[in-house]
This record gives C-alpha cells, structure tokens and sequence, in this order.
C-alpha cells in the first residue's frame, strides 16, 4: 500500500467541520434559532432601561430637589432643567445599558459578552482612533458654523459651568455607548436573528431598532421624531459598514458632547430640552444629512483601512442532538 494511501486510510474517518459563512455585525446571532429569544430579550432591554431611568434618574432629581436646584413646579411643567445632579443620573442610567445589553445576549444566545462590541469579539480601539480623525473634525466644523451664522452670547463661567462641562465631557460617551450597545447592539441582533436571508434580516432591524430609538427620546415634533429615526439608521449602517459599534458610539458621542458643551455655555439647559411640537423643523435635514454622510464615511474609512467587516455567524451554544447512527441506515 502507497503511502498516499494509508494518508487517505488515515484520515478516512475523521469528520468533516462544517464551518458557517461570514456574516455582517447585525446577523452575527443568525445561527440561533428561536425568535422567542430575541423577542424576550428585547422586552426585558426596554423594561431594564425604564427600571435604571426611573430608580437612577429619580435619585438624581430628589438630589437636585433637596439641594434647591429643582422646583416641584418645574417637575410639574414636564421641562425638568439638566443641573449637575440630572444631568449625571441620566448619563449613568444609559451608560449601564451596556452591561445590560451584554447580560442578556449572554443569557439568551450564549455569545460572550465581547462580541457584542464588534465581529472580532473586542472593542476595536485603534480602529476608532484612526476614524475620530475624521469624524470629530467634521462634526467641529459643523456645530463652529453654526455659531458664524447666528452668533450667540456665553454664559458667565462659575462652578456650576465648570462641573456641568465636566460631566459632559467624562460621562456623555457612555451615555452614548450605552444607547448603541442597547439599540444597534442588542435590540438590532435579537431581531436580526429571526431571519436567514441578510438583507431581509438588516432591514427589519434596523426599522425596529430605529423606531425603539426614536421612541425613546420622547419627541413630539414631527421633523424631531423624523431625525431621531434617520440617526438609527445611519448608526445601524455604519455598524453593517464597519463590523461594530465603534463607529456608532464615535459618531454618537461626538455630536452628543458637541452639542452639550455649547449648550451648558450659552446656558440653554437651565429650562430643559424641549422636544414638543414646533421645535423642530425643515433646518433638521441638514443634520440627518450628516449622520447619513457619517455613515458613509465610515465604511469607506473602514475598507481603505481593511477594517475586518464580517465574521462566521456566531454558533449555538447547544448543538443540535446528532441523529442515531441507525437512523439513517437502509431497511433490511
């Protein structure tokens, strides 16, 4: 017998792996069957996330009542002011969607808590770096412009100023990295998994997860709802684009902090936000606009930089039972 042979006699029995196709960040959970899983994980997401609002902000406003800083009759009006105290409360509240989020993929899919970072089971920090070398500067340039246009009058600078710029800058990135993980993370694989087909799957999704997102931000202007949605979007892209939150969490915290800063500054957040009926109008396409652009740029940036985009489908923590070995076998 050849030795070429007794090589193919050698390996003759050993089982052939059967290993599945890549897959983009949004259907890395499409190997896992059961749509009950995400339709439970979802729903415990969204009554977790009320659950840390509730107890977390409402510490954070009974502080700032006991202080003096908050009246009953502002909590009355529904324009709660963002002090110190407020302001920090909700941050933290959104930042722990983060291990929320990373929880519940772990109970109801089995996938280790990394890989809802990214398709390479890690937070890619490099990766971000090398895009906020675009992305910061053309938000920069977008919020300064804004301030050529129509020049506005700062605030005198005082401890208060200090602290609120302070909070801004430390914790508004988790505040945004929490909204991702919970929205382009979590809620946008669970739904993604209910579908084999990709681009069936990437659609639905992003409608669910986009629509959650705008949901949430409790908007009653029309053109507010319509940005909030397209920002879901253009974050559910950039994640597809990128294979990832990074580029999502860059792009949120970015816009987030750069508009919290000059707002603290010029002292706009003394009365609240305010997203009722006619704050809004058609100046909001120009920021859907951008999120859009910022979507595009990414995943350009991401192939010049051979950015790593998909990955095998992540596999069922339980393998399916294997099939009697008689079962098969021809009938006597």
């Amino acid at each position: 017998m050849s030795d070429s042979q007794n090589l193919l006699d050698t390996h003759a029995d050993v089982p052939t792996v059967a290993t599945s196709p890549p897959v983009t960040y949004d259907h890395a959970l499409s190997r896992i069957r059961g749509a009950w899983r995400g339709i439970v994980a979802i729903v415990l997401l969204v009554i977790g996330f009320l659950l840390l609002s509730i107890v977390i902000g409402g510490i954070g406003i009974g502080i700032e009542i006991a202080r003096g800083a908050i009246t009953f009759e502002q909590l009355d009006s529904g324009l709660v002011p963002f002090t110190p105290g407020v302001l920090l409360s909700t941050n933290i509240a959104l930042a722990l969607t983060i291990p929320l989020a990373m929880g519940l993929q772990r109970l109801f899919f089995g996938a280790r808590v990394g890989t809802l970072s990214s398709v390479t089971g890690r937070f890619r920090w490099k990766w971000m770096g090398r895009l906020a070398l675009i992305i910061i500067p053309v938000w920069v340039i977008y919020i300064g412009s804004s301030f050529l246009i129509e020049p506005a009058e700062f605030v005198a600078i005082d401890g208060t100023v200090l602290v609120m710029i302070a909070i801004v800058i430390l914790t508004t990135p988790f505040q945004a990295a929490g909204e991702e993980f919970g929205a382009r993370g979590l809620i946008q694989r669970a739904s993604g998994s209910w579908f084999r087909n990709p681009i069936a799957a990437f659609v639905v999704s992003t409608l669910i997860a986009s629509s959650l997102f705008s949901l949430a931000h409790l908007a009653g202007d029309p053109w507010l709802i319509a940005y909030y949605f397209i920002f879901g979007v253009s974050m559910s892209l950039a994640a597809r684009g990128t294979g990832g939150l990074e580029a999502p969490i860059l792009i949120h915290a970015t816009n987030n902090v750069l508009i919290f800063l000059p707002a603290v500054l010029l002292g706009q957040l003394d009365q609240g936000i305010d997203r009722s009926a006619g704050t809004g109008g058609p100046f909001m396409l120009i920021p859907m606009a951008l999120c859009l652009a910022a979507a595009g740029i990414s995943t350009l940036w991401a192939r010049r930089n051979r950015v790593q985009v998909t990955a095998p489908a992540i596999e069922p923590r339980i393998p399916a039972p294997m099939a009697h070995p008689q079962a098969n076998s021809p009938q006597a």
